[in-house]
């Protein structure tokens, strides 16, 4: 990486220097600057010296550049014209607006995602969509954080009645086809009590309410296994990896999972879904300047 403050000299000097040889007049470069020609004086000299030549041929009252001055001087008009052009520009273009959305990791990498260019497409070119990972039970510390939108997991809207579902909580027990046949003789036979005699992967984060294997057993009439789960893992991307690696069977929540499905990497185990009140909701945190663009990004991210 090339670090011009050691290369070049001060933009101070540059400014000088052209308009110095703009004028070829040190002191109506001084006036034009608002400052001294002295410092006109000073500037040049120092740009001399880091150069290691002349600029300036001086002869009487007369001044002129050298061959190095005048090479220097067409690169400096150059990078300047450059660089007003570019200030000007980007002072001139309107500005854009930004929605922030928190959500956790997991639904930021398997779900919002997939969906970014289509939100894009709705909200416009002009908006910039900024997506924050956060984890969940810090939902209330979001309206004091500059968020727009929050993606949260929960039965109900905390605190917020206009807390709209993206899409109801829904799992069942997925696995890597070569796990799968391994037991294909119990699942066959045991059918979601099969599951009991397989290893299986779950979450080791706090659970703020979303399904889990204990009430998946619970909603087939089954008692929980007393075994515990063969591995643990802080992310759901992780989770749905190490199925795919065979290391367990895994609650495969749909719309996260789909992909996993789709593409094969896991199949269904057993065909037990189990359903909860709960799900995936949007909160609007209450920007006024940003509500609409909240609201516009529900209606893409809550549509089939």
């Amino acid at each position: 990486m090339v670090d011009y403050r050691t290369i070049l000299p001060s933009l101070n000097a540059l400014n000088a220097f052209e308009c110095a040889a703009r004028h070829m007049n040190f002191s109506r470069a001084a006036e034009e600057m608002g400052t001294s020609q002295p410092a006109v004086s000073r500037h040049i000299a120092q740009l001399e010296g880091y150069l290691g030549v002349a600029l300036f041929l001086r002869r009487r009252n007369r001044l002129s550049l050298t061959a190095e001055g005048r090479r220097l001087h067409r690169a400096t008009v150059a990078g300047l014209e450059e660089i007003r052009t570019a200030v000007t520009e980007i002072r001139a273009k309107p500005k854009g607006r930004r929605l922030t959305i928190a959500c956790s990791y997991d639904v930021a990498h398997l779900w919002l995602m997939p969906r970014h260019a289509r939100l894009q497409a709705a909200l416009g070119p002009g908006v910039e969509i900024r997506v924050v990972a956060v984890e969940y039970g810090y939902e209330e510390l979001l309206r004091e954080e500059g968020f727009d939108l929050a993606l949260t997991f929960a039965a109900a809207a905390p605190g917020d009645p206009d807390g709209v579902l993206l899409f109801a909580e829904e799992t069942v027990p997925l696995c890597a086809p070569g796990l799968a046949e391994r037991h294909a003789e119990s699942l066959a036979r045991d059918g979601p009590g099969a599951l009991a005699g397989m290893a299986r992967l779950e979450l080791s984060k706090r659970n703020f309410g979303w399904a889990d294997w204990a009430g998946w057993f619970a909603a087939q009439g089954l008692a929980p296994p007393a075994s515990r789960a063969a591995a643990q893992y802080s992310n759901y991307v992780y989770l749905l990896e190490a199925a795919c690696a065979g290391e367990g069977a895994v609650l495969g929540w749909r719309h996260l999972s789909d992909s996993y499905l789709s593409q094969g990497r896991l199949i269904v185990a057993v065909d037990a879904p189990y359903r909860t009140g709960s799900g995936l909701r949007a909160l609007v945190l209450g920007k006024a300047d940003t509500e609409d663009l909240a609201q516009a990004a529900i209606r893409v991210l809550s549509a089939p």
